[in-house]
């Protein structure tokens, strides 16, 4: 019977910042392509403690996004193949990521996938600055700026979790400043969907969980690996993290609308290229609701709302 995490001291638990690179924005019809976990144990800096590339056994898309492409993947481990040392990297953690919503949506799919099905305590940092009064919500290189954090944003990874790590430690510092001292006092800072998984247990043991560590890793550590800096690809990067996060809750406030017409104009991207990821964004929705041969009412309306945050922010599909 589990017993949650609520009453557990924030400081005194192991915290696992995951980070997932995909193929798009729709888990199950995307998949993970790349995995990358640090932990934040008690009383020690964040240490990178799993990262690899993973076939995703399907034609890899958003490579301008990430950079990776199908050769990068051709000998990398499948999810199932990599499921015992994940879990083995999560074991005993509340688990935290950058955009939440979006990183345990595919954690969950890929572990029930390979026949786990678990799903771990977890918080998001993205909302870490609302929940503290820090500020409104915004995008990793954005928060790491404000809060004195070194990071420039890479779509690799290990890069963003490490980032996360370090945005992580000081959010721990104000944390204890205002005297935030279990996750139910986190609970009461704001209301968010997230804090409904406070009363799920972390991951056990992987051998609890029936899967063996086998140690297949395939890291993107090689220079030839990496995204090229190029100006047009770093610009449709930066406006494709600005638009997943004023969409992760499907509602469009008028800071967040300003923020991104801002956005849009300090990167100069065309209208053509706006509309692709505009359209990206809609079409995995879309797949997603699909994928079951079904639509209901609830997943009709988050569709509608979708569009109608997409026409605000500039282009959505029929316009």
């Amino acid at each position: 019977m589990a017993t949650g995490i609520s009453s557990r001291t924030i400081c005194e638990t192991p915290i696992a910042i995951v980070d997932f690179e995909t193929t798009g924005i729709a888990a199950g019809r995307d998949r993970v392509i790349e995995a990358s976990v640090v932990r934040i144990d008690p009383g020690e800096k964040p240490k990178l403690v799993f990262d690899t590339l993973v076939n995703p056994c399907r034609k890899v898309s958003a490579t301008e996004i990430h950079g990776i492409t199908d050769a990068d993947v051709k000998d990398a481990p499948s999810f199932s193949e990599i499921a015992g040392d994940l879990l083995k990297s999560l074991e005993g953690c509340v688990l935290a990521a950058y955009n939440v919503y979006f990183d345990m949506k595919f954690l969950n799919f890929e572990l029930t996938n390979a026949g786990i099905q678990h799903e771990a305590p977890h918080f998001c940092l993205m909302y870490m600055r609302p929940m503290l009064g820090l500020g409104a919500r915004c995008k990793l290189q954005d928060a790491c700026d404000a809060h004195g954090v070194n990071f420039q944003s890479t779509h690799v990874a290990a890069d963003d979790a490490l980032a996360s790590g370090g945005l992580m430690e000081f959010y721990l510092s104000e944390l204890r400043q205002q005297n935030v001292v279990t996750y139910q006092d986190l609970g009461r800072l704001k209301k968010y969907k997230f804090q409904q998984s406070f009363a799920n247990d972390p991951f056990p043991s992987a051998s609890k969980l029936n899967v063996t560590p086998i140690g297949k890793f395939h890291s993107r550590n090689k220079p030839s690996m990496s995204i090229p800096a190029d100006s047009r690809k770093i610009a449709i990067r930066d406006y494709w993290d600005a638009l997943k996060t004023v969409l992760a809750d499907l509602i469009i406030t008028d800071e967040e609308l300003d923020y991104i017409k801002a956005e849009r104009k300090r990167l100069g991207l065309a209208k053509e290229q706006i509309r692709m990821l505009h359209a990206r964004a809609f079409s995995s929705a879309i797949s997603q609701f699909i994928d079951d041969e079904w639509l209901d009412d609830s997943e009709l309306r988050k569709l509608r709302r979708l569009h109608k945050c997409l026409a605000e922010l500039g282009w959505a599909p029929g316009q």
